[in-house]
């Protein structure tokens, strides 16, 4: 949570203001890599607090959080990552767990 925080500070410092698509890129970034070392509840989880960042802060004024066709998209966005990086971590992690001989 901490690094949608710094996300969401870096990507208005940039000027997301203006284009909310590279605050939602960091925030996709974030959930991405969360996705990949954690549980899909926590994945879900800084989805959520991600989504109210970027729309509290860069859609909307004041941490006020904006419910639009943007805000929408941008939830859909992070709801789709969380599904396929948390499935793509599932996935390596059953790859790479040694397999018990049958006996």
């Amino acid at each position: 949570m901490v690094l949608g925080a710094a996300g969401t500070a870096l990507a208005v410092a940039v000027g997301a203001k203006e284009a909310p698509v590279v605050s939602l890129v960091a925030m996709v970034v974030v959930v991405d890599a969360t996705a990949m070392v954690t549980a899909a509840r926590a994945a879900v989880a800084t989805a959520a607090v991600c989504w109210a960042l970027h729309s509290g802060f860069v859609l909307g004024e004041h941490a006020e959080l904006t419910f639009t066709a943007e805000s929408g998209r941008a939830a859909a966005v992070l709801a789709l990552c969380v599904l396929t990086a948390s499935g793509f971590a599932s996935l390596l992690r059953s790859v790479r767990a040694p397999r018990r001989e049958a006996r």
